[in-house]
């Protein structure tokens, strides 16, 4: 079965703002591909059927893709769906923090170094 097609920003946004969702993408970003069992022994509080109930959200949202390798799902960021989520939205707030890396650059490059 495909996953789903990503959703809108309020969607994502409203997925993201759950803590523990945010560490699955965190853990996902670090380690490419996890099993639902390997994310619950990050996250001890919860049993795995918790855990698979984040990763449904997250796939529901389009910003997790699972693939079957033996008996395993094997979830990880689906990075497309998330810059066509996210790169519009983030694109209207770009100059901000351009002008704010900008005025950084010329302070460093002001700065004469350690005396």
């Amino acid at each position: 079965m495909p996953d789903p097609q990503p959703v809108g920003i309020d969607e994502v946004f409203r997925v993201l703002a759950d803590p523990t969702r945010r560490g699955i993408l965190d853990l996902l970003a670090e380690e490419d591909a996890l099993t639902v069992g390997e994310l619950a022994t990050r996250f001890p509080h919860l049993v795995a059927s918790g855990i698979s109930k984040h990763l449904m959200a997250l796939r529901a949202a389009g910003l997790v893709t699972a693939t079957r390798q033996g008996r395993h799902q094997l979830y990880a960021i689906d990075g497309d769906a998330l810059a066509r989520v996210l790169a519009p939205w983030l694109a209207r707030y770009e100059a901000y923090w351009a002008g704010a890396i900008g005025r950084l650059r010329e302070l460093a490059e002001r700065d004469d170094g350690p005396a």
